[in-house]
């Protein structure tokens, strides 16, 4: 009996490192095949240039469902890139003049208009593709905040244009129920383009959402500091009227008489003018 339960136990033994072998020769050879044929079998689909008009025909009465089929054939094409091999590339100009011929053929489609914006930016030039459509959409849905603010986000953090998402952050925070989670972008992008009235609009905005007490005290400095340097910046421009360009330092609008004095900041900044830039900002 126990030589009989020693063999038992040998041979249990041996089939599990059999078993491991088994697996560990099969993931070997699924990896080779990954490398060597899958690249091969996999191709570039098919991708058919439609036009709006050709499209409305063929659709006949239906054009939302031709739509929603090309839209199908749109979305596979951008989500299948996560699987495909590198050397297919996404076709851009394709596949945002299939968003176009989607929304002409069904100009109600909310989805594709966001889809634009979210789900096809895959190189930071998409973006300048993606803002016809989502202007088509503004047009159509015009109280949406989230179709400029999508615009705004993509001059933001693709193309790093700041006027432009200004601009759009702008108008999506005057939609209605435009909520306050995106206040903190758009007072970046104001900063950065010295939109500081509007930066103070947001900063007071995110000063009455909050019930933390710190938090209010930190926003309320960072809003007389807003405040002080949009009184810089109205003062400068006002300086260029006048003299074709803007100041060298501060203290050439104090001795023009644009400005009084220098405000004091609430923390103890130094008020400075950036030349590079054509802004006034803080130095410690």
């Amino acid at each position: 009996m126990p030589l009989l339960s020693s063999i038992t136990k040998c041979l249990r033994h041996h089939r599990m490192m059999l078993l491991g072998l088994g697996f560990l020769g099969a993931a070997f050879s699924l990896g080779y095949a990954r490398l060597t044929l899958y690249p091969f079998i996999v191709k570039p689909e098919v991708k058919v240039v439609v036009d709006s008009r050709l499209s409305r025909i063929v659709a006949l009465d239906h054009p939302g469902f031709l739509a929603d089929m090309l839209f199908i054939q749109v979305s596979l094409h951008s989500g299948s890139l996560m699987w495909k091999p590198l050397y297919i590339d996404f076709d851009s100009k394709w596949a945002y003049h299939m968003m176009d011929v989607i929304t002409d053929l069904d100009p109600g489609f909310y989805t594709a208009y966001l889809f634009s914006a979210m789900g096809l930016v895959h190189y930071h030039e998409d973006v300048k593709l993606a803002v016809p459509i989502l202007k088509k959409g503004m047009k159509q849905f015009p109280d949406s905040w989230e179709l400029p603010f999508w615009a705004g986000y993509g001059y933001y953090t693709r193309l790093m244009d700041y006027p432009a998402a200004s601009s759009y952050f702008w108008e999506a925070y005057n939609k209605p129920d435009a909520p306050k989670q995106f206040l903190g972008l758009m007072l970046s992008a104001m900063k950065q383009t010295g939109s500081f009235d509007r930066a103070a609009i947001a900063m007071k905005a995110m000063m009455d959402s909050t019930d933390n007490l710190n938090l209010k005290t930190i926003y309320a400095k960072k809003l007389v500091r807003l405040k002080n340097l949009d009184v810089l910046m109205t003062a400068a421009k006002r300086y260029k009227e006048k003299t074709g360009e803007f100041p060298t330092t501060l203290d050439n609008l104090v001795s023009s008489g644009f400005l009084k004095q220098i405000p004091d900041d609430p923390e103890g900044l130094t008020y400075q003018w950036n030349r590079e830039k054509n802004l006034p900002g803080t130095v410690r």
